[in-house]
């Protein structure tokens, strides 16, 4: 059961893979594809989760080390991989009913942010991405630098995600939360750090937003 704690709502900050866009899988399949061309074993699934949420660079290097054909050999493949993602259902019908300033905090890099995002950008007044910021998520600066944007603090608004990356950036900025679970961090891990507000149905965000 969600339990509420009231705030002054100023504006909803959204993640994007996982929670905007249904881009979850596309992302194991780039880094299985780049993996199999560098003849490495593929990462498991559960090594893969662990990496959403983080910026490519930083997983490339995690996972292939200093290898410097990873990063073209990524740059090819995710263009593929990512091409006419599909959102996550009742997403635009459901941005069109939230009724404050919407913002989105990624890893993402801002090329593949805005291509994703397509039509979907209208709803948004700020969009960070990690060129825009030393530090990146679960380092609160992301979020700080959207708020920065928005002329709010961090504390008026809530980060919507769908990993426990996402939850952690969202405590360390002092920033409400909700999970969405779908195909990134499950109900058990949710459960598992504390977080209180969950849903599984984008449609169910604004119920909450309500009573935050």
């Amino acid at each position: 059961m969600c339990q509420f704690t009231k705030i002054m709502l100023k504006a909803v900050l959204f993640d994007l893979d996982g929670t905007i866009i249904d881009s979850n899988n596309a992302i194991f399949e780039t880094y299985r594809q780049v993996s199999l061309r560098l003849n490495k074993e593929p990462p498991t699934i559960d090594t893969l989760r662990d990496l959403l949420g983080q910026p490519s660079h930083i997983n490339l290097k995690l996972l292939f080390g200093e290898n410097e054909k990873a990063r073209p050999i990524y740059n090819e493949v995710v263009k593929k991989t990512h091409e006419n993602l599909p959102t996550l259902p009742y997403v635009n019908e459901t941005l069109k009913k939230i009724n404050l300033p919407m913002g989105i905090v990624t890893s993402k890099r801002q090329e593949n942010a805005l291509e994703v995002l397509g039509e979907l950008n209208k709803y948004f007044s700020v969009i960070i991405t990690p060129e825009q910021t030393i530090k990146q998520k679960p380092n609160p600066e992301p979020i700080y630098a959207a708020c920065k944007k928005l002329s709010i603090k961090p504390k008026e608004s809530v980060y919507i995600g769908d990993t426990i990356r996402d939850y952690q950036t969202a405590i360390n900025s002092g920033t409400e939360f909700i999970a969405l679970i779908d195909k990134g961090s499950t109900e058990k891990q949710f459960n598992k750090v504390g977080a209180k507000n969950q849903v599984t149905s984008f449609n169910l965000i604004p119920d909450i937003i309500k009573k935050l």
